[in-house]
């Protein structure tokens, strides 16, 4: 009794540890996960705080900045100087030995005419305080403007990183579903031409058929166990490709909950006389960003003729001794100062001209590269459409092939069961409806992925 209940619980302990260990997700579902997983997402998240620090980065250079020193010098020989005695008011040469008590002062000689002291003390200790503050600069101005502009940039490459990670995972989840859908389709066959065969083998054994229609079917059915060989090992990989664009663990496993005649629906909905506007796509904005920067960037060089205004003050505190802890000497001596300083530029060998020019070409090819940049987006956007209307046309012409093949296919078996048709003929109508449920089916996919084009070419 004991045992049953340890093999009962463990038993229920891998179903807990197996619904945990794989997740459910609708197409949009599986959307909201891989931009919420993705490193390129993450990324652009790191991107946009980096873009708000360079805001304040930049900011900062227009706020007080105070900067403090402490210095301690200590003179291991302290300075000399050297005085003419002749200069000081209580010189008289008559006290010099002759012969230089009378005559010229330039006669004497320099050991009787000058003396040397020591000037200042051993030590000195010294701290300072120093502000300065950029009061008007039109270069940063401009440059806290481009930095801004550089969150607007981070910002839309947002857009378009969700629209890239939003069509890749499009593409492999409808793909997937397509192989799921034609490994049913083909299990279903199987089962088909099991019965067949069954009924086969059956009237063979009454005398009504030759063997050679039974080696016909079970080489048929033969084929179909390699072709479901095929597809589960293509299964698995679509699975993995599915799971990489979502950023998923490819070692658990994933449930796909919509099914392709959602996607159809969805795919079906589309009205195709829309407008173009290219100015929806998050690249267009990007690039409309890109040029507002470099727009600052010439009017930045521009401004580097304009002068500045800065403001500045200082104190500071300053301990000379030759005993430098003796309180009995001399104390703390302050200074302190306060001014205004106007930079003026003048000339610069020209090289802030030459770096507007250069500016200037980059607004230039900037230009160029729109007016290119429309015509690529145009042109994705009508073929966009053409690819659109010829994946309709496909669709529907697949589903007709497909509901034809099937009439046939039906209509033949009757006859081989009647005895009035060939096994070849039915096989052949057998390999006409897979060969039908699988265009249809590459036809979905087609008009899935069409459909995202589309969209993507309109900006949406």
């Amino acid at each position: 009794m004991k045992i049953k209940n340890i093999l009962s619980l463990s038993t229920l302990l891998l179903l807990v540890n197996f619904a945990f260990a794989q997740q459910s997700f609708t197409l949009e579902q599986a959307i909201n996960y891989g931009i919420e997983n993705s490193t390129a997402m993450r990324n652009i998240a790191l991107d946009q705080a980096d873009a708000e620090f360079q805001i304040k980065e930049t900011a900062s250079i227009g706020y007080p900045q105070l900067n403090g020193q402490i210095g301690l010098t200590r003179y291991l020989q302290i300075p000399r100087s050297i005085i003419d005695n002749t200069k000081f008011p209580g010189f008289d040469q008559s006290m010099l030995p002759p012969p230089y008590n009378i005559g010229s002062i330039d006669d004497i000689p320099g050991e009787l005419r000058y003396s040397e002291f020591t000037a200042g003390v051993r030590n000195t200790f010294s701290g300072q305080l120093d502000l300065t503050w950029l009061l008007y600069d039109r270069t940063y101005n401009i440059g806290l403007k481009a930095a801004k502009q550089l969150r607007k940039l981070v910002g839309s490459q947002v857009n378009a990183t969700k629209l890239e990670i939003t069509n890749n995972i499009r593409q492999a989840y409808t793909a997937t579903l397509i192989i799921d859908e034609s490994k049913q389709t083909l299990e279903n066959n199987i089962k088909n031409i099991d019965k067949t065969l069954f009924e086969t083998r059956e009237l063979y054994k009454a005398g009504f058929v030759e063997a050679l229609d039974v080696e016909r079917l079970e080489l048929s059915r033969s084929n179909l166990d390699v072709e479901l060989d095929k597809l589960e090992d293509q299964r698995s990989l679509l699975y993995n490709a599915l799971k990489y664009q979502m950023t998923y663990p490819v070692e658990e496993a994933i449930i796909l909950t919509d099914n392709i005649n959602t996607l159809l629906l969805n795919a079906l909905e589309v009205d195709v006389n829309q407008d173009i506007d290219i100015t929806k796509r998050p690249e267009f904005q990007i690039f409309e960003e890109r040029y507002k920067i470099n727009e600052f960037n010439l009017e930045r060089f521009r401004a580097g003729y304009y002068p500045n205004l800065v403001g500045f003050g200082s104190y500071g505190l300053s301990l000379s001794r030759d005993r430098l802890f003796a309180d009995t000497d001399i104390g703390w001596l302050p200074t302190s100062l306060v001014g205004l300083q106007i930079n003026v530029p003048i000339f610069d060998g020209f090289k802030n001209k030459n770096s507007i020019e250069r500016a200037k070409i980059s607004v230039e090819k900037i230009r160029n590269e729109e007016i290119e940049l429309r015509r690529v987006f145009e042109l994705q956007a009508y073929n966009a459409r053409i690819e659109y209307k010829k994946a309709l046309q496909s669709i529907a012409t697949a589903k007709k092939n497909l509901t034809l093949a099937e009439k046939i296919y039906n209509t033949t078996l009757i006859k081989y069961k009647e005895g009035i048709g060939s096994s070849i003929e039915t096989i052949q109508a057998e390999r006409d409806v897979y060969e039908a449920q699988g265009n249809y089916n590459q036809a979905i996919y087609n008009l899935v992925v069409a459909k995202a084009g589309l969209d993507n070419a309109l900006g949406k």
